[in-house]
């Protein structure tokens, strides 16, 4: 059910990553194989994952999940990553992309992501609580749940008597 965007090609991630570094870098950043890896694996693929499926990324297999952790808290302090709350499943972690962060359909039967388009509604309000509050930088999240047609459909077929 994996439904995105687009993933952007290799040449653009790549692109995207080395963006990213250099602007981490000039904010006081350590070059580091990790951190280069990890943003290149990110930009690859924008869908939200846990540390533990960020670490099955080949070029991040041998890296230890708790050096993962503790950058991945870097880059989210830097504003470059935010965590998306899934409902039950663990902590996940996403490239920040330019413009609106999207928002997810999420199944809680097989834990399934499809990216949903954010009503213009919304968008609005986030403007109109800013400019009526003080508060700057207000954003969401927006995440809804529900059963995805494929878990639904099993799950109907299951419930559904033999015919002999």
């Amino acid at each position: 059910m994996n439904s995105q965007a687009p993933a952007p090609s290799s040449t653009q991630s790549h692109d995207a990553a080395a963006g990213i570094l250099a602007s981490l870098l000039e904010r006081g950043f350590k070059r580091t194989h990790a951190l280069v890896c990890l943003l290149r694996e990110m930009a690859a693929d924008p869908r939200p994952r846990s540390l533990a499926e960020w670490g099955e990324c080949p070029s991040l297999q041998e890296r230890n999940v708790v050096t993962l952790y503790r950058l991945m808290l870097k880059l989210e302090q830097a504003g470059v990553v935010r965590r998306v709350n899934l409902g039950e499943r663990a902590q996940c972690f996403q490239l920040l992309p330019p413009g609106p962060a999207p928002d997810y359909l999420v199944c809680t039967s097989c834990g399934g992501l499809e990216q949903v388009e954010t009503p213009l509604e919304v968008r609005v309000l986030e403007e109109n609580l800013a400019r009526k509050t003080g508060w700057k930088a207000v954003r969401h999240e927006l995440e809804f749940f529900g059963v995805c047609p494929s878990c639904a459909e099993n799950s109907d077929a299951a419930a559904q008597p033999a015919h002999l």
